[in-house]
């Protein structure tokens, strides 16, 4: 997995620290903030921070703030739980 987050420096993503997306994991940490990257442009290098609160996953889908939005954990290039 890529380092994408820089958890200590960067305004949006301080209070979170390293966290690997596995079914463990997330079933561990339902109800707790992430913050995770799925996309990254090939050209700029731009990308985008997600963040959302655990709600479960099925499969390999992970589903957040209350199964409105899901995400393919297999998508997912860096990710980060708060602390």
């Amino acid at each position: 997995m890529a380092q994408l987050l820089d958890f200590e420096n960067e305004k949006y993503e301080k209070g979170y620290k390293k966290f690997y997306p596995s079914r463990e994991n997330i079933r561990q940490n339902i109800g707790k903030k992430i913050c995770f990257v799925t996309y990254v442009d090939p050209h700029r290098g731009y990308f985008t921070v997600k963040h959302g609160v655990i709600h479960s996953i099925k499969y390999s889908r992970l589903f957040l703030d209350d199964r409105n939005n899901e995400v393919d954990i297999r998508s997912i290039l860096d990710c980060g739980i708060e602390i």
